[in-house]
């Protein structure tokens, strides 16, 4: 693992006076407030000069220069540079520099002579506002990658609440742009996964290295959309730029990925293709088509790829149970609906005894349903061996069965353990729901026009469901959380001292700054001024 040292802001001092500025140079220890000095300038033009070679972050600026006043550079450079924050620093007290420093977009202004720990306050308030952007970033970023796959999941499961039109408006608004609506599903299986690892950060681990080979091989296709899918598996979604295009002799890629990661992860990969179709909503064919090649690896053999359109032709008479059983099992596994679990066991175990399969084709069937437990369990953080004990091995479920009957029933067992588990343990859908409604109105709790029905739709349920799962999880109302997490950001931003309590409330999401006055008074028991006076 690389270990990186945390970013340094840099800070230019623009001053015409050598004295202050090598005053300023020695007045602190600067990287051990997390400062670095990046340069100094004379003058105006000096300091366009600098910001242009090293654009910092912060500009200490004096206000009397010669050629270029610290104000006009300062608009110039919030005009060139707006993400630079400026300080001022002058000797004039005038309420007119003031006002036009605040209407160019200046952080701070500070009066000649001035204390040592006011401009460090400043400094460091500034620097805590541009470490609480990029976190927030970078947590929107998350946000969004994970609101991204859990569409794309929804629409190979077919489960989106909305016509095509609107999937497609929310796949573009993740920056998915949709032209012919022509789509082919590829599914990449890390074959034996379960059998060669059994924590979860193992299979991560493994699963993120495939998935950036994949990335690297696919990135010469038209916009390939990768994303993890249900079963430790990984998807691949094309779309063809015509309609009646054949694709399908360009897929050389996956062979080329099976034979990378042979070679530099010495383990194999199998890779299912449906076939082309056309429509949002088809998309969920092609997928399903995907699945069904890939079981076929049990005959056709494993690390390589095998195209729904050949196996149709080769093993049609052999015959292949529906995937949709997996998908069954994996989500009456979720519901802990056992009743419903020993139906889709017993179909599959059914469809063993009619088709009187191979040994190795039931082995590879038994597998398969093993393998939906471990995921369950892998899915949603638990290590196997803490379920299932540091003996467990899928191969061992296999071994020394003198009947099929005794595989079943040691499937059945398996599976009620692992509900057992769960049971104990609830990792509920609603509490992941709660989550991300939570993580969305951390990011968005100053947009004054925050509603349940636009947090609803981000999330892809209903406002009544999204109403009904907070009262009954956090007994609380969405708008109360809302109006708290509000509460909680202007406590703070009032604890910092130095902005207007209308300001606040405009930044936590409010109108009406009387109305912001009430809510906070009701809240903590003091309005926004009395209790920032109580901190002084």
């Amino acid at each position: 693992m690389l270990w990186r040292h945390k970013r340094m802001h840099k800070i230019l001092i623009v001053d015409d006076e050598m004295i202050f500025r090598k005053y300023l140079q020695k007045m602190y220890p600067w990287e051990s407030y997390g400062f670095e000095l990046c340069g100094e300038a004379s003058d105006g033009i000096e300091a366009l000069e600098r910001i242009e070679q090293i654009v910092p972050d912060i500009a200490l600026i004096d206000i009397n220069m010669p050629v270029i006043d610290g104000l006009q550079l300062s608009q110039t450079i919030k005009e060139r540079y707006p993400g630079i924050a400026i300080v001022l620093i002058t000797g004039h007290s005038e309420f007119e520099y003031a006002k036009r420093a605040v209407k160019i977009g200046v952080e701070d202004y500070i009066l000649k002579p001035f204390d040592k720990n006011e401009l460090l306050t400043v400094l460091i308030r500034i620097k805590e506002r541009f470490d609480r952007l990029k976190a927030e970033k970078s947590s929107e970023k998350d946000y969004n990658q994970f609101m991204k796959e859990r569409l794309l999941n929804l629409i190979i499961s077919n489960e989106t609440t909305g016509n095509d039109e609107t999937t497609k408006q929310s796949l573009e608004n993740f920056g998915i742009r949709v032209n012919s609506l022509t789509f082919c599903v590829a599914v990449i299986e890390i074959d034996n996964m379960y059998q060669k690892w059994t924590t979860a950060n193992e299979i991560i681990l493994w699963k993120y290295a495939v998935c950036n080979i994949a990335a690297e091989i696919l990135e010469s296709e038209e916009n390939p959309i990768l994303f993890y899918g249900p079963e430790g598996r990984i998807i691949v979604l094309f779309e063809f730029k015509r309609r009646h295009e054949d694709k399908q002799s360009g897929f050389d890629c996956f062979t080329r990925l099976c034979t990378q990661v042979k070679n530099y992860l010495k383990f194999s990969v199998t890779v299912g293709i449906g076939n082309p179709i056309y429509g949002i909503s088809a998309i969920r064919d092609s997928y399903m088509e995907s699945l069904e090649a890939l079981q076929s690896k049990v005959i056709a053999g494993v690390g390589r790829v095998i195209r729904y359109a050949e196996i149709e032709l080769e093993y049609k008479n052999i015959g292949f149970y529906s995937s949709a059983i997996h998908e069954k099992l994996g989500i009456n596994l979720r519901l802990r609906d056992w009743e419903e679990i020993k139906k889709g066991l017993e179909e599959v175990f059914q469809f063993i005894r009619d088709k009187q399969l191979s040994v190795d084709y039931t082995n590879a069937v038994i597998m398969g349903l093993i393998s939906i437990c471990l995921s369950y369990l892998s899915e949603h953080g638990y290590e196997i061996e803490d379920v299932l004990g540091s003996d467990f091995s899928p191969g061992k479920q296999l071994r020394n069965k003198e009947s099929l009957d005794e595989a079943f029933s040691n499937v059945e067992e398996l599976y009620l353990k692992v509900m057992g588990f769960s049971n104990k343990n609830k990792f509920t859908k609603s509490r992941k729901l709660i989550d991300s409604a939570r993580e969305y109105i951390e990011i968005n709790y100053n947009d004054n026009n925050l509603r349940v029905e636009q947090i609803a739709q981000k999330l892809f349920v209903t406002s009544s469901y999204l109403r009904k799962v907070f009262k009954k999880d956090l007994n609380l109302t969405v708008g109360d959380y809302i109006t708290d997490i509000r509460m909680q950001k202007a406590k703070e931003l009032l604890g910092k001292g130095n902005i207007r309590v209308a300001a606040i409330s405009e930044m936590v999401g409010f109108c009406d700054a009387t109305h912001f006055s009430k809510s906070f008074k009701k809240r903590f028991g003091l309005p926004p001024s009395e209790y920032e006076n109580s901190l002084k």
